[in-house]
């Protein structure tokens, strides 16, 4: 169903194995994030941990690790040491620019993933850093690729809502909590 993430990353999947009663509704994030407050939805699958969602979610997991990529190109000494050097493209709208930059560094966004191979290809930037399931089926010759780090993903349940506690037990009967794949180190 979710083409290039690593198997336990496929939270949806899981979520429907464990909840069979699960009823799926495609909105944009706003809403769910608002159904949620509400407790008008009961869960959402794969998200990041933040303190604001922490407010309105209770989160179960880690359930699976979502690698972060660099992409340069090839023959580039381009580390997560060194970006500050050299200038990064983005994916409009990333929380990895603020995770991973800083307001004096010279950072791009664009909107789709093709648009930034082409450009690190063609030299008009030097690096980017993206979810590894991103480049999954595109053209990345002439590029290096490599795992800088992971983040964390889990099941968020609405504090509000009136299933939080089976939702939670079915969760932990079925769904393994995951830990890093990658040492600190690499990061």
């Amino acid at each position: 169903m979710i083409k290039g993430l690593p198997q336990n990353a496929r939270c949806l999947e899981r979520v429907e194995e464990t909840l069979h009663n699960v009823s799926v509704q495609d909105m944009p994030w706003k809403r769910i994030v608002e159904s949620l407050k509400l407790g008008k939805s009961d869960i959402t699958p794969c998200i990041f941990k933040t303190p604001e969602r922490e407010t309105f979610l209770d989160l179960y997991g880690p359930i699976a690790m979502l690698p972060v990529i660099l992409v340069r190109r090839d023959g580039q000494d381009i580390h997560l040491g060194n970006i500050k050097d050299f200038h990064g493209v983005f994916l409009r709208g990333t929380s990895l620019i603020k995770d991973y930059t800083t307001k004096s560094m010279r950072v791009s966004e664009t909107s789709h993933i093709r648009n930034i191979l082409e450009i690190i290809r063609n030299g008009r930037a030097d690096y980017s850093l993206m979810p590894g399931n991103f480049i999954e089926d595109r053209n990345t010759a002439g590029l290096s690729i490599s795992v800088i780090d992971e983040i964390p993903l889990y099941i968020g349940i609405s504090k509000k809502s009136p299933q939080k506690t089976l939702i939670w037990d079915q969760l932990s009967r079925n769904v393994a909590i995951v830990s890093r794949n990658i040492s600190i180190s690499n990061r």
